[in-house]
């Protein structure tokens, strides 16, 4: 309870010390000395001095930031700005799904590539004739090689 006490005491008397320095100042003159050296005060020594206009500040520190008008405009802001997040987490995730689905195809092609080409027999390839042209065995192992790739690419 004097915890309580004394924190408002002190919450009062901070209040009280920034109301009374603005409605207790003075004018402040500007002045340089013989030597060059700029000086500032209340009182001027000499008829040389400037008075600087200090402009006033806003009671009790700097101005507060805007607040809504209501609770139920914060609500809203916050319940949209929920909103937004959910639906770019969607986005992302919808994506990533994609992604993989296109990933597990292209890995699951090139699986069937590898098995085809190792499980042997005659390869050939179809022209632009329509002709049938027989792969030789070095041919073979170059795809099966482009395929292994293929497999190590997509299949992580």
């Amino acid at each position: 309870m004097k915890k309580i006490i004394f924190l408002f005491s002190l919450t009062l008397l901070l209040m009280l010390l920034g109301a009374s320095s603005t409605s207790f100042a003075g004018k402040i003159y500007k002045w340089t000395d013989s030597e060059g050296k700029v000086h500032y005060g209340e009182r001027a020594p000499s008829g040389k001095a400037k008075q600087i206009l200090v402009p006033q500040s806003r009671r009790y520190g700097a101005s507060p930031a805007p607040k809504p008008d209501n609770k139920t405009d914060a609500a809203s802001k916050f319940l949209e700005s929920v909103a937004t997040e959910r639906k770019e987490k969607k986005e992302v995730a919808d994506k990533a799904a994609k992604e993989k689905e296109i990933a597990d195809k292209n890995c699951s092609n090139a699986r069937g590539r590898v098995a085809s080409l190792k499980q042997g027999g005659r390869r050939f390839t179809v022209d632009e004739k329509g002709e049938r042209t027989y792969l030789n065995e070095a041919d073979i192992q170059s795809r099966l090689k482009e395929a292994q790739m293929k497999v190590e690419k997509w299949c992580k």
